[in-house]
């Protein structure tokens, strides 16, 4: 029954994979792209999502605790 934790932390490990994946290509972009447009992207946009990553994370991860126990608790009444 704890599917539903599980797939939060699926999908928060698909979600870190795929900001490494950016993060990467990023880097590999900056070397050819170095102008006011390149800095300014990298400071409004990929910064803030950066940011918002790490405040959600820690997020998720409680919520995924907290319903595997609420799963563990309900699976302990119904035996």
């Amino acid at each position: 029954m704890a599917r539903h934790a599980g797939g939060l932390q699926s999908g928060v490990g698909r979600l870190k994979e795929a900001w490494d994946d950016l993060s990467a290509k990023w880097m590999q972009t900056r070397d050819y792209w170095q102008d006011a447009n390149a800095r300014r992207f990298e400071e409004e946009e990929l910064k803030r999502i950066a940011i918002e990553l790490e405040r959600v994370f820690p997020v998720i991860s409680h919520m995924s605790q907290v319903i595997a126990s609420a799963e563990r608790n309900l699976s302990d009444r119904e035996r």
